[in-house]
C-alpha cells in the first residue's frame, strides 16, 4: 500500500495556496505594469479636483498626450491658461495668464514624479514602494509610495478599468489630494514630436532653474 507523506502534502497545499494570494495580491500591479509595456502613446481628456487640508476645493480640466518615452504635454484649460511640455531633455511650464515660462532639467522635475510613471521606463520598483489596494466599482488600484522621501508626493494611487488607465489620486506633503479622472482615452495613437518641442513666446518672462 501506498503511504502518503502527510507533511509534505499540507506543505504543498499550503505553498499553492501562498502562491495563489501572491498573485490574487500582485493581479493590479501585474495589469498597471502590462498597461505601460504596451503603452507607446496615450492622450486623454482630463478633469481635476484638488482637495485642500482645509476641505476647500479646486476643479479643473483639460488634456494631456503623451509619447514614451520621455515626452509629454499636459494642457490646463480651466480655471487658468497653462501648459506643462517635456521633449524628454527638459521641462517647460508655461503660465499663459502670467506670461512665464519656467525652464528644468527633466531629470530634476520628473523624478519620481506623476509623470515619470506614465512615460518612464516601466522599471517601477526603483522609484517606489507597490502595493495592491482593494478593488473599488470594477475599478482595481495600484498604491505607489516614492522611496525617496524628498519627493513632492506622499503617495500616488493608480485606478484602472478593464486593463486601461482610468484614474490617478496623488497625496503630496502638504496633505493636499489631487484627483485627475481621464476620459476619451485613446492608446498607441500617432502622435507627433512637435507636439512635445515648445518655444516660449517673445515677450514672456523666461524662469530657468
Amino acid at each position: 500500500m501506498l503511504k502518503l507523506n502527510t507533511h509534505k502534502i499540507i506543505f504543498a497545499l499550503a505553498s499553492t495556496g501562498l502562491m495563489q494570494l501572491a498573485f490574487a495580491n500582485n493581479a493590479a500591479i501585474n495589469e498597471l505594469q502590462l498597461f505601460l509595456g504596451n503603452t507607446k502613446s496615450l492622450s486623454a481628456n482630463f478633469n481635476q479636483s484638488v482637495r485642500q487640508k482645509s476641505g476647500k476645493v479646486e476643479n479643473s480640466h483639460g488634456q494631456f498626450f503623451l509619447l514614451r518615452p520621455g515626452k509629454f504635454k499636459w494642457t490646463y484649460a480651466q480655471p487658468y491658461n497653462q501648459e506643462i511640455i517635456s521633449n524628454g531633455q527638459q521641462v517647460w511650464l508655461y503660465d499663459l495668464d502670467l506670461a512665464q515660462v519656467t525652464i528644468k532639467p527633466a531629470s530634476k522635475a520628473l523624478d519620481a514624479s506623476p509623470a515619470a510613471i506614465l512615460i518612464g521606463n516601466n522599471n517601477l520598483s526603483q522609484s517606489f514602494n507597490l502595493q495592491t489596494l482593494p478593488s473599488k466599482n470594477g475599478i482595481s488600484w495600484v498604491a505607489l509610495t516614492p522611496k525617496n522621501k524628498d519627493t513632492s508626493f506622499a503617495q500616488i494611487r493608480i485606478g484602472l478599468l478593464k486593463g486601461q488607465l482610468d484614474r490617478m489620486e496623488l497625496d503630496d506633503q502638504f496633505n493636499q489630494t489631487t484627483s485627475i479622472q481621464f476620459s476619451k482615452m485613446q492608446q498607441n495613437q500617432s502622435i507627433s514630436a512637435q507636439t512635445f518641442n515648445f518655444i516660449p513666446p517673445q515677450g514672456v518672462d523666461v524662469i530657468r532653474e
